[in-house]
């Protein structure tokens, strides 16, 4: 009898001890939710590269299995097992760079074992073309003087330090530096024609003849016709994608020099420029400034250009 007791006991325990590890009979549990990392999710990346989409999934109900799209279309296997627990996991999907040639959108959708349906999904933005570097504030450069004096700036890099230097600054630095702003031709004959020259082109450096002795060369070329709405607009420029399309075969040093009335640049003027390192660019002249209003601008002391640059932000691989 003893026996019998012991033996009804232990079933009770165990009907109990199983009926607390199942979940109830028609609970309605809430469809499975997707969620993203912040870094992981939607991205914007240059076409040709690796990604890696992270994120979490939570199902009250029990997974029950994953499905990825890519632009709508199954991607990979469906996942039924391997999950972390019943109801939560960890997903982590690689898209291989040859697969990353335009912009598309991926979902991850969970079905759970009541069948209900979870969806979420972001979006890869894919650009063509490398990376590049903007100005966040305009350079300021003053025409170059005839002499050597003056606190003012007359050369500038075009790489991402944009950093400017006085003649006296200059000295030692010439490896950095790539642009002087000028005031018109070596004679004066244009006095209204501001230009751009290579630092080291003496032929068109300061009235006095003198020249950087580094090596740097720039080379300009003001855009015109397709080669400019090509670019479309300055703040939407986010790849060298068109910067690399641009001729810069008939670029020179010495660039807004007027000849027989033509080459001259003015405000909101585009300028593409090659470096010595082979990296190329763009500056937009924001403004031309006659500083003591006497209708010219090779006053070295007063007048001044503000400009803004854009440039690639890697050496291309030759």
């Amino acid at each position: 009898m003893k026996k019998i007791n012991v033996l009804i006991i232990a079933i009770f325990a165990f009907a109990a001890a199983f009926m607390t590890s199942c979940k109830p009979e028609g609970t309605d549990f809430a469809a499975p939710t997707v969620t993203f990392d912040a870094d992981n999710g939607n991205q914007t990346v240059m076409a040709n590269s690796d990604i890696v989409i992270i994120g979490d999934i939570l199902a009250p109900g029990d997974i029950k299995q994953i499905v990825y799209f890519k632009d709508n279309v199954s991607y990979g296997s469906v996942i039924t097992s391997g999950f972390d627990s019943d109801t939560a996991t960890h997903f982590s999907m690689t898209i291989p760079g040859s697969e990353v040639t335009e912009t598309f959108t991926f979902e991850v959708q969970v079905t759970d074992k009541q069948e209900k349906i979870g969806k979420g999904s972001v979006t890869i933005t894919v650009q063509n073309g490398q990376p590049v570097v903007k100005t966040t504030s305009a350079v300021k450069l003053y025409p170059a003087p005839s002499d050597h004096t003056g606190t003012t700036p007359r050369f500038a890099s075009l790489t991402p330090d944009y950093a400017t230097y006085t003649w006296a600054t200059a000295q030692g630095n010439e490896a950095t530096i790539d642009v002087m702003y000028y005031n018109g031709r070596y004679t004066k004959s244009q006095q209204n024609a501001p230009h751009f020259c290579s630092a080291n082109v003496s032929t068109s450096f300061t009235h006095g003849g003198d020249a950087l002795s580094g090596n740097n060369t720039t080379v300009f070329k003001i855009l015109e016709g397709t080669e400019l709405t090509n670019l479309g607009d300055w703040d939407s420029i986010t790849t060298d994608e068109n910067i690399t399309t641009i001729d810069m075969s008939s670029a020179v040093t010495n660039v807004g020099e007027i000849t027989d009335g033509t080459g001259a640049f003015g405000e909101g003027s585009i300028i593409a420029f090659k470096l010595s390192n082979g990296k190329l660019g763009l500056i937009k002249v924001n403004s031309l400034v006659d500083g003591n209003s006497n209708g010219v601008y090779y006053d070295s002391a007063s007048d001044y250009i503000l400009f803004d640059v854009i440039v690639q932000e890697n050496v291309p691989v030759k």
